[in-house]
């Protein structure tokens, strides 16, 4: 595999260009407020490493979002709840939004108490955005 990925004799002067409005480092997204919400496309279902409280390693799949601010600029965001994840799994393949074309409205509930259990698990509501 070859180091000069690009002809630096060919770049323009990088210092006078503008910026994507698109920020690419990601952040997990955890919601403090109920009615807090992320509007973008959903980009993808992916599993992510992260520690735990005992300190082991796990394996958990998280929506990764584009998401974007009211100033019009785009971060991605993550987060591994799995009513989240089962919800944009199964809107996917009902085909009721697609990955990174359907722009969705994510907005946290709050929690519920779980049915088969005594733990509370977070709830949202995802909603499809209508461009007219």
């Amino acid at each position: 595999m070859s180091t000069e990925l690009v002809n630096v004799k060919e770049l323009p002067n990088l210092h006078q260009l503008e910026a994507s409005p698109r920020e690419l480092s990601s952040e997990y997204w955890t919601p403090e407020t109920e009615g807090e919400y992320k509007v973008g496309v959903v980009l993808e279902i992916k599993s992510e490493i992260y520690e735990n409280e005992s300190g082991e390693q796990v394996e958990l799949p998280c929506v990764i979002m584009l998401s974007q601010e009211e100033d019009g600029t785009f971060n991605t965001i993550r987060n591994g709840s799995k009513r989240l994840v089962a919800t944009i799994e199964n809107a996917i393949e009902s085909g009721a939004i697609s990955y990174a074309n359907t722009p969705v409205r994510i907005t946290y509930v709050g929690k519920q108490k779980n049915k088969t259990n005594s733990f509370r698990s977070d709830k949202w509501s995802v909603k499809p955005l209508i461009i007219s």
